[in-house]
């Protein structure tokens, strides 16, 4: 009788293991907007097939919204320093004013601020948002996920994933709120005094943290999600080798009802891997839909700059473009610590999740 009273039906334990393992706080550590996106394309981790919502039709209708929010304050900006951009052109041919360089460089320093640094400082703060939401977001979520890889037989893999994880989800937080983001700040500072008086070597300044950022940040991932595969995989193995050997023991040496409790435990095993690959696969989209409006934004705003560097070239006025060219490299290095970030933990949850059964 108790044999027969076990649950046959992964799907039917689905939801039970969900609401034990909490996985359901899970809605409560994503930002704003980012829960609103996963709402508004029926993304809900309480089923299990939450994956059939993410259509084409669905994600590119995403995509063209993200584009059109994103697009506001780059062309506003854009389009306003075009024209001052024009004005500037247009009071260079003027002998009188040629003779006050020194104050056209300074109000051309204001001006510029005004227009284009102000926003491009706030947006330095929404990517730091962005790059905080995935660390919080991780941070509640790999405990949960490594609950659950424990119960289905995977304590190696949880305690060995979850360790690095969870390291990586500090030392990103720390150094995005306590390097990255300062540093930014002040070389953009130093690009805006660079357009008052030029200071030799700002371009160069920026083309070299922007490359040693991109290769540090490129070789990091590359070592930690490499170690992370070796570690899982060799974790996996032994995990899978144990759950065997559990399966083995009971259908060989509990008597009758041996071959009964084997099945149910495969059965419950099953709808634990269905958890984990679901819960898995979740945390990637929702760290996805975290970070993808802000990257496109900040890939609109290296598009803006590459077209106002073409305009003020064409109009002759090249002196002026050290706050551009500032500008650029900062952004180029946020768009590798945002990369960095979301494919870390992609990368990561994947590799864990997308594991075999064991």
């Amino acid at each position: 009788m108790l044999v027969f009273a076990i649950p046959a039906k992964a799907e039917g334990l689905y939801s039970e293991q969900f609401d034990a393992s909490g996985a359901g706080d899970i809605n409560d550590l994503l930002s704003d907007g980012a829960a609103e996106i996963l709402e508004d394309m029926e993304i809900d981790p309480r089923d299990p097939e939450w994956v059939n919502n993410l259509g084409a039709e669905n994600v590119f209708s995403k995509l063209v919204s993200f584009f059109k929010d994103g697009a506001r304050a780059p062309l506003k900006a854009g389009f306003t320093m075009l024209a001052f951009l024009l004005v500037t052109a247009a009071a260079g041919t003027f002998e009188g004013l040629r003779l006050h360089e020194d104050t056209v460089s300074y109000v051309f320093a204001l001006v510029s601020a005004a227009i284009f640094v102000s926003p491009i400082v706030s947006f330095i703060s929404v990517c730091g948002s962005a790059v905080k939401g995935i660390t919080t977001l991780m941070a509640g979520f790999i405990p949960v996920l490594a609950g659950i890889l424990t119960a289905s037989g995977k304590g190696l893999t949880a305690s060995g994933m979850s360790f690095m994880l969870l390291a990586a989800t500090s030392a990103v937080s720390n150094i995005a709120s306590f390097v990255v983001l300062p540093l930014m700040n002040c070389y953009l500072g130093v690009g805006l005094a660079g357009s008052v008086a030029p200071i030799g070597g700002v371009n160069r300044l920026g083309e070299g943290i922007k490359k040693t950022a991109l290769w540090s940040l490129s070789l990091i991932l590359t070592l930690f999600i490499g170690i992370l595969s070796v570690q899982t995989g060799v974790n996996r193995a032994a995990d899978g080798l144990g759950v065997k050997t559990a399966k083995f023991m009971i259908g060989s040496f509990v008597p009758v009802a041996g071959g009964a409790l084997s099945e149910s435990l495969t059965t419950l095993l099953g709808s634990l891997n269905l958890l984990k690959t679901s819960f898995g696969m979740f945390g990637a989209v929702a760290v996805a839909v975290t970070v993808l409006p802000v990257l496109i934004e900040l890939i609109i705003w290296r598009m803006v700059i590459y077209a106002l560097t073409v305009a003020a070239e064409t109009l002759g006025v090249k002196n002026r473009l050290d706050i551009l060219v500032a500008a650029d490299s900062v952004l180029a290095v946020l768009l590798g610590v945002l990369l960095f970030t979301a494919a870390l933990f992609i990368i990561s949850l994947a590799v864990v999740a997308g594991g075999g059964n064991g």
